[in-house]
């Protein structure tokens, strides 16, 4: 299944109830409507210190029972421009190479980043690409490819998870590509490992 990003839009609405004005503004799901379990990542830079973020990962039921995940990372420090995001299949940071490939479950998964025959750029791990403008950078996405429950797709697995924010950004290299290297974003800048918040 796809990821589908959303924005929010931070449009303020009066509303006339019972005489009395109320304003509406965009904001996250009510805990109402998640399954309690969330978690979060710290990112550093695989290089440069002076790269920072965070990461942080609510898991949510669907209309249709599909279990989907909001992640929402701030990231400082990186070079302006796009750049690959990437849930990694182990839950280590130093070296960020120690985050393996993609997160990418199952009994037909295969973790190659750039190879298009070995599942790109359908892994469960992969997500869209973060802008950076002036050294900043936000994304607010949300996948149903990963989960942070029980299950195949979860992103606690016995060696656990990490988030990787490569050089450059995912060319999304599918099936009918040439075998392209980098097509998945390239180096390492930052990496954070996904831990279950209390």
């Amino acid at each position: 299944m796809a990821n589908r990003t959303r924005a929010c839009v931070n449009v303020r609405l009066p509303i006339l109830v019972g005489g009395l004005f109320f304003v509406a503004a965009c904001a996250s799901p009510p805990v109402s409507e998640t399954t309690g379990v969330g978690a979060r990542a710290e990112i550093r830079g695989c290089g440069d210190s002076d790269v920072t973020g965070q990461a942080t990962l609510r898991e949510r039921p669907s209309e249709e029972g599909v279990k989907l995940v909001d992640i929402s990372i701030e990231v400082r420090g990186l070079s302006d421009g796009k750049h690959a995001v990437h849930v990694h299949e182990t839950g280590q940071c130093e070296p960020c190479s120690a985050a393996g490939g993609h997160h990418d479950p199952g009994p037909f998964g295969k973790s190659t980043p750039d190879a298009p025959d070995y599942n790109h750029p359908f892994h469960g791990g992969d997500l869209v690409n973060i802008e950076v403008v002036d050294g900043y950078g936000m994304l607010e996405t949300t996948s149903s490819r990963i989960a942070l429950s029980s299950g195949r797709l979860s992103v606690f697995d016995e060696d656990g998870s990490a988030i990787i924010i490569h050089t450059n950004p995912d060319a999304y290299c599918d099936q009918e590509d040439e075998l392209t290297p980098g097509c998945a974003g390239g180096s390492r800048d930052a990496c954070g490992v996904i831990v279950l918040e209390n």
